[in-house]
């Protein structure tokens, strides 16, 4: 009985170790590393991965899964992918079931916020699903908003304005309230019913901007929208011409095209557009080729150059005529001086005068050494 026991144990330990093994083989080669040529993404932002365990979420979709058709609606699903999420994350807490945005950027989870109606926390958008329970809602909603601000902080701090650029450029005079919108594609701009649908070409890495104004404002809506290339600017500009009539204004401003419509004053809208600026200065990579490297000169540059010029050329000649003076005084002086010293108490001889010293207690040097010629000699 012994030994059948003792063999039994054996043959259950055997299989303990025989499905043991097969379960760390079927671990390890669902987490080991990536076959050549597959991708493993993972959801982070400035190299931190996303709390998706602290925020309770059970599903995660990266843009090249498909996403279910339950998770959002049809119509913000294609809105996220015009905007470029990065990640989809769907959890549940307390009954309620919330979807997490992951966007590239800050600006694109504000535009993509106001668009869906959900709350832009950083680069992530929160959309909470509507449902009876009020007071749950409220508190997933603040569970999730802590937890989110909480990890952010631990990001490091971005030092530019979150606010994408064609939203800095509207007008903020008589601008009411909540009407900002930030899109990047053709199904975002569709939000702006009163814009007709193909006024604006939508190529990749064009964003518009636009806002609804008060009465107080010469216009009712204004917009910004920004192109990648000059080219794409002028095409642009091109296909919106048509809109252009007493109450819309059309112009371009760098690579922005800015349309104001409803207009009330043309004065005043005019120097509303004018006031839109661009900021994005082109600069040579390297040393500019020469015909680019002086800038163009004005007749009024060309005068200052060339008195300029002159003045540097009459102050040399008036410096180096004194320096001649003083050098010929110094000059002349040493010589003068080093012939007297040289005639001693004999005759010297200043041009074509003699002077005869007949002082009696005066001697005649002697002839060999005399440094001037005697009468006598």
């Amino acid at each position: 009985m012994t030994q059948v026991w003792c063999s039994r144990q054996r043959d259950g330990l055997r299989w303990c170790v025989v499905w043991g093994w097969l379960l760390l083989s079927s671990v390890t080669a669902l987490s080991g590393p990536a076959a050549p040529g597959q991708r493993v993404m993972r959801d982070e932002t400035a190299g931190r991965p996303f709390p998706t365990r602290e925020l309770g979420i059970r599903q995660s979709f990266s843009p090249d899964a498909p996403w279910p058709a339950d998770i959002a609606a049809a119509d913000e699903r294609a809105l996220a992918r015009e905007f470029g999420v990065t990640w989809l994350h769907r959890g549940r807490r307390e009954g309620i079931t919330f979807v997490l945005y992951r966007c590239p950027n800050q600006g694109r989870a504000m535009g993509l916020a106001r668009l869906i109606g959900g709350e832009a926390l950083g680069d992530t958008v929160l959309t909470v699903a509507a449902g009876d329970d009020t007071e749950k809602r409220a508190a997933v909603r603040s569970f999730l908003r802590d937890k989110l601000t909480a990890w952010q902080a631990t990001l490091p701090p971005e030092e530019t304005d979150p606010r994408p650029v064609v939203l800095r450029k509207l007008p903020t005079q008589a601008l009411q309230p909540d009407t900002e919108h930030y899109v990047v594609g053709t199904l975002g701009l569709a939000r702006a019913n009163w814009l007709p649908a193909p006024a604006l070409l939508t190529p990749p890495g064009s964003a518009f901007a636009w806002a609804d104004y008060t009465p107080a404002a010469p216009f009712d809506h204004f917009l910004v929208a920004e192109y990648p290339t000059p080219q794409d600017a002028t095409a642009a500009l091109e296909a919106a011409r048509p809109l252009a009539s007493t109450t819309c204004l059309v112009a371009r401003r760098g690579n922005f095209i800015v349309i104001a419509d409803g207009i009330r004053d043309m004065l005043r809208a005019q120097a509303a557009v004018e006031r839109v600026e661009y900021d994005y200065v082109v600069r040579w990579l390297g040393e500019p080729p020469p015909r680019f490297g002086t800038p163009a000169r004005t007749p009024q540059q060309d005068i200052r150059n060339v008195g300029q010029l002159l003045i540097s050329i009459a102050s040399f000649v008036v410096l180096a005529g004194f320096g001649m003076v003083l050098l010929g005084a110094v000059a002349g002086g040493a010589f003068f001086y080093w012939r007297r010293q040289r005639a001693g108490d004999g005759f010297i001889a200043a041009d074509t005068m003699l002077r005869l010293d007949l002082h009696e207690s005066r001697t005649l040097p002697d002839a060999g050494r005399a440094s001037v010629k005697r009468l006598t000699d």
